[in-house]
């Protein structure tokens, strides 16, 4: 149904103003009606449907219309020009005594006033109601103030029964189009907010937690299915202490403090409580409450277990899988290749999608150990608790939900084989603490167990951030860290070696043409030029997908460079470019990083990066090295 807006001025539209009107709702998804202003106004109120979106309208007609209608409401203006064209219309009548009276909300509260010219005074008053309205007018008669009244309807009404000359102020296009674009404007604020609140619908009702979203005075705005389950009352009640009995609950909204995980009793169930403070303005505007039941927790933890080892333990790639022809990658490979000869631990440092678990398998299929498991683990993924059932394994009964007859670790099962840990910046140093003593004596204790199990692994650990710097904040042990970077490698980000992005791309598109069942054909590489100027922030990852959706949604057969420009402009959002540093005992320090990330993030050559910064390749070396 089509929005529609009703303009009701409290005075005669001319056939040129509404046609005016008319054409600026041109190409716009709405009505506009015009109704004529009936006395009294209860007539008028009658003219306009529950379904009217907006009303446009003036003064007191327009105040009374929106109280009563109960709808949205724009008010027309009157703007200085329509003043000085009224009260010059009647000045050169020959009118001196001129007095402005208008509803209040018409000049915006302003306080009265008057101008005095050499034959002539002009008084600007106000009224709030029909009772001031006429007391103003007897004051005027009584101390003989006006010879005309310039006034909205009503005042020229009431004017008319005391006999005084009356003009009837109105506004002029320019307000009348301002109005309605207010009105435009106001439609379309309602529909952003109702496609707000859609996207907080399906925001709460796709989340594992239960969620309640409670107001600042104690009432229950929202909740999703799964509160339901867990509040039955909701449905009866938006009283926040009716549904919510539990005095816990209750006294972390009275108290406005945030409280993350409390394990408490509702309904006669044990759920994980988290209650997070609203605020606006720094007032209280509310909470929001997320409930998970702890039986739901510990079948998700199972569930968790199962994905880590439906992984399976096979090292897919090996070397020949790595498609480079810069010849610092070539080199990296040969140092890779003669890292697998050995048994030494391996800290593979590189970006989010350079291909670290690339060069990991690809060591392990290169090594002594190739015909055993390869076992792969995100450390970023897990908790602490799970983190350490996962790698160490655990004994039957050591916590709820454990599997009968325990289960093996994925340190036992990479026995004689390869254990990959990607993320291992994410570990705890808790957690480090123990891992370091299972790298030293080479033996493992089940969570729950009471006996240790040799185990003879090799280890590859992955960090996308540099170890050392975490070292230096706190968050990492040194000794850890000298136990697992026997043997270094730094893969290189895709930026940093262009001569990759076209060979790498080429290979992508080739297998993603099979994939897709797809063929695309181009003259030579040049079409694939535009790839050069990205930044790929994501690296072979992002390529990959990049080319994955090229496949998917070129629109014609064959690939050119206008269409490869194209779809970038099209289909690639903006980077927002910002560096972040971390706080340091020294500016010099900080200044180093600065200088670091910014070589980091730039995308041409060194001798470019130097230009664009008027700075020598020599200056540049001591700014982002370790030397002083």
């Amino acid at each position: 149904m089509m929005d529609n807006i009703y303009v009701i001025a409290p005075f005669d539209l001319t056939k040129e103003q509404i046609h005016l009107m008319e054409e600026q709702m041109i190409d716009r998804p709405y009505k506009v009606t015009f109704i004529e202003t009936l006395f009294p106004y209860e007539k008028t109120l009658q003219k306009i449907p529950a379904s009217a979106s907006v009303i446009v309208s003036r003064g007191g007609l327009g105040e009374y219309l929106h109280t009563e209608a109960q709808i949205p409401y724009v008010h027309i203006p009157v703007t200085p020009y329509d003043l000085l064209r009224a009260v010059a219309q009647v000045y050169v009548k020959g009118y001196r005594k001129i007095v402005v009276l208008m509803f209040h909300q018409i000049i915006n509260d302003a306080e009265a006033f008057s101008l005095d010219f050499k034959d002539a005074t002009v008084q600007v008053l106000s009224y709030n109601h029909l009772k001031d309205l006429n007391q103003v007018l007897q004051d005027l008669i009584k101390t003989e103030q006006v010879d005309v009244i310039i006034g909205d309807r009503r005042a020229v009404l009431s004017a008319d029964q005391y006999s005084l000359d009356t003009r009837l102020i109105k506004s002029g296009q320019e307000a009348l189009q301002l109005a309605l674009e207010q009105a435009i404007r106001t439609i379309e604020l309602k529909y952003q907010e109702q496609s707000k609140i859609k996207e907080l619908e399906l925001i709460l009702h796709s989340m594992q937690q239960a969620v309640i979203v409670v107001d600042g005075k104690n009432k229950i705005k929202t909740y999703n299915e799964k509160a339901k389950a867990i509040f039955p009352r909701l449905i009866q009640s938006n009283a926040y202490r009716k549904v919510v009995s539990n005095e816990t609950l209750i006294h972390h909204i009275d108290n406005q403090e945030d409280y993350r995980n409390i394990l408490v009793e509702v309904e006669s169930q044990k759920v994980l409580a988290t209650t997070l403070i609203t605020r606006t303005n720094g007032l209280n505007a509310g909470a929001i409450q997320m409930f998970e039941k702890l039986d739901d927790i510990q079948q998700l933890e199972l569930k968790i277990r199962k994905e880590v080892f439906k992984k399976g333990l096979i090292a897919k790639h090996t070397f020949s899988d790595i498609i480079t022809v810069n010849e610092e990658m070539k080199s990296l490979i040969q140092t890779a290749a003669v890292y697998a000869r050995s048994e030494g631990t391996v800290l593979i440092y590189g970006e989010t999608g350079t291909g670290k678990e690339l060069f990991a398998q690809s060591i392990h299929n290169a090594s002594h150990r190739q015909k055993n498991p390869f076992v792969s683990l995100n450390c970023g993924s897990l908790s602490e608790s799970l983190l350490e059932s996962e790698l160490f394994g655990y004994e039957e009964g050591s916590f709820t939900g454990a599997k009968r007859g325990g289960q093996a670790g994925l340190l036992e099962l990479a026995h004689e084989g390869t254990l990959f840990l990607d993320e291992i910046n994410e570990m705890s140093r808790a957690f480090q603490t123990k891992m370091l003593r299972v790298l030293q004596e080479q033996e493992v204790r089940r969570v729950g167990g009471k006996r240790n199990i040799p185990v003879d692994v090799r280890i590859i650990c992955a960090s996308n951030v540099l170890i050392e710097n975490l070292i230096e904040q706190g968050e990492f042990k040194e000794d850890f860290f000298y136990r697992i970077s026997t043997l270094p490698l730094d893969i290189l980000p895709l930026r940093n070696r262009k001569d990759d992005i076209i060979p790498l791309a080429l290979h992508f598109l080739k297998t993603e043409m099979d994939r897709e069942n797809r063929y695309l054909t181009w003259q030579d590489t040049s079409p694939f030029s535009p790839l050069l100027f990205y930044p790929w922030l994501g690296n072979t990852r992002e390529l990959q997908n990049i080319i994955r959706r090229i496949v998917i949604t070129y629109p014609h057969n064959e690939i050119t460079k206008d269409g490869v420009e194209q779809f970038f402009k099209t289909s690639l959002r903006k980077r927002k470019k910002e560096i972040l540093i971390p706080v340091l005992d020294s500016y010099k320090d900080m200044e180093k990083e600065l200088w670091k990330k910014l070589f980091h993030q730039f995308t041409g050559t060194k001798e470019e990066f130097c230009q664009k910064y008027n700075i020598s390749s020599t200056t540049l070396w001591r700014k982002i090295s370790n030397g002083k």
